[in-house]
């Protein structure tokens, strides 16, 4: 048990998590993601995964349960070093952009944790040529598309160079082009396991190759992203009709 702890890049045991006088959102939750994995978290609205994304990386504190990242026990003390090994982004990227440019935005995790002014900048100016966002570098984020805010929040995040990168509905409110283009992204980046909450049955399969559906704050399906989508029974006994 030990040893699946320290090899685990996310072991979660026995979570739960309620609000008080409510049915738990999250149910004494077990779940293990190895190093290599990119993991599709399924479910309707409401059923948790945000919850459980966060209470990955201590936005919200569960009542009992364990969380280990990269063989770290998740806790007061460790927070900050849990918090180095994953990158978040949230569904609403106005949520995490919030400087006066976007070269800012990219450039202000490295400047927090100690980086140089000229390195921060070239990290930034590098993420912006890669996602194709150079010529908006000094511009505000309200003069940004969705999908362009999309990128830069991502683009900010993996300025830290995380190991584990989680994302919450990316693809809302995206075109089929940016859609493609971000799928194109997410796929070439250097993170060990990605773990990516959606309800774009058809995008979410194209990126990732293990399936989670999340019911009844438990995982109630663990299986490939092919063999989930191709199951439309499945699906549909969990409100996650694939054609709409």
């Amino acid at each position: 048990m030990q040893e699946e702890k320290l090899k685990a890049g996310i072991y979660v045991k026995d979570l739960l998590f309620q609000y008080a006088q409510n049915e738990p959102i999250l149910d004494n939750l077990s779940l293990i993601i190895k190093p290599g994995e990119r993991v599709a978290l399924l479910g309707p609205t409401g059923t948790g995964k945000s919850t459980f994304m966060e209470t990955l990386v201590g936005l919200k504190k569960p009542l009992s349960g364990e969380v280990w990242i990269q063989g770290i026990l998740l806790q007061e003390k460790t927070l900050s070093e849990v918090r180095r090994q994953i990158g978040f982004c949230f569904q609403n990227p106005d949520d995490q952009l919030f400087m006066p440019t976007i070269l800012e935005d990219i450039t202000f995790g490295p400047l927090n944790y100690g980086l140089s002014p000229e390195n921060a900048t070239e990290i930034a100016e590098n993420l912006l040529v890669r996602f194709g966002l150079e010529k908006y570098a000094n511009r505000s984020v309200y003069e940004l598309s969705g999908g362009q805010k999309k990128l830069a929040a991502l683009a900010a995040v993996l300025a830290l160079k995380p190991d584990i990168l989680i994302l919450d509905e990316p693809t809302n409110g995206l075109d089929p082009l940016w859609r493609r283009n971000l799928a194109e992204i997410i796929l070439r980046l250097p993170v060990k396991i990605i773990l990516i909450a959606s309800h774009d049955l058809h995008w979410v399969s194209k990126v990732t190759e293990r399936g989670l559906i999340l019911q009844s704050g438990q995982i109630k399906v663990d299986n490939s992203m092919q063999n989930i989508i191709q199951d439309t029974s499945t699906l549909e006994y969990y409100g996650l009709p694939i054609d709409y």
